[in-house]
């Protein structure tokens, strides 16, 4: 089985809509901002795979506690987590897709732990066997493969970009939760990669607010590149 994980409803129902024979079961019950969150796993099959699907919510903390609790339950041979990011290169734009090799925490600063890239207190590596596929994927979408940085912070500020830039300046995009999913496997000795597609160029553009305007057209493109991948696992 692949297990799945999403932040938003949008980038979950993106690949939900393409899975096949789906059952939906209710996990436990979490509290989230002030409401229930929608902890609900979508079990079906993808590309003649078995696939479970579920949202997690927004930040590392939901992130993490979902990714142990989709692992603790279906035991899965690997976990995506999939959805959308904010551009950290200027050869990275709205609409590309980019799959991670190593993914890090860009706001861990602790005196006498290294902060980089390939720091083991600071970043986590993802699953080599999805990495070489990309080469292999023929599709009409810009593919790259790099690092990726988290942290619980949506990255729209000068300052965050000098930040990010300083330690981590191979990092492709930014984003909120793959450094938690990513640890969470890590810890658990699951292999993990992550799919993110570019929904804003603030480093470029200084303009977040197209997150909004991209984000379903977004979401279907990482979707289509999870389905290929999906379809390739062994």
């Amino acid at each position: 089985m692949i297990a799945v994980v999403c932040a938003m409803q949008e980038e979950r129902d993106a690949l939900l809509k393409m899975m096949d024979n789906v059952v939906k079961s209710q996990g436990k019950t979490l509290l989230y901002r002030g409401k229930i969150l929608d902890n609900e796993y979508y079990q079906g099959h993808l590309e003649g795979k078995e696939i479970v699907l579920c949202r997690c919510g927004i930040g590392q903390v939901y992130a993490a506690m979902s990714a142990l609790l989709l692992i603790e339950k279906f035991k899965p041979e690997l976990l995506i987590n999939l959805g959308c990011a904010g551009s950290l290169n200027e050869n990275v734009h709205v609409g590309d897709v980019v799959i991670a090799n190593r993914v890090g925490q860009w706001r861990i600063d602790v005196p006498g732990w290294e902060r980089n890239i390939e720091s083991l207190t600071c970043s986590f590596p993802c699953d080599e066997k999805v990495t070489v596929l990309f080469p292999l994927i023929d599709m009409d979408l810009k593919i790259h493969s790099g690092s990726i940085v988290s942290a619980d912070e949506f990255i729209y500020k000068n300052e965050q970009v000098k930040e990010i830039k300083e330690h981590f300046p191979e990092a492709l995009c930014g984003e909120m939760e793959g450094y938690a999913i990513a640890a969470a496997a890590y810890a658990l000795n699951v292999p993990c990669t992550i799919i993110r597609s570019i929904s804003d160029e603030t480093l470029i553009s200084g303009d977040y607010n197209s997150f909004y305007f991209n984000l379903e057209d977004v979401c279907n493109k990482a979707a289509l590149l999870c389905k290929e991948i999906i379809k390739r696992y062994k």
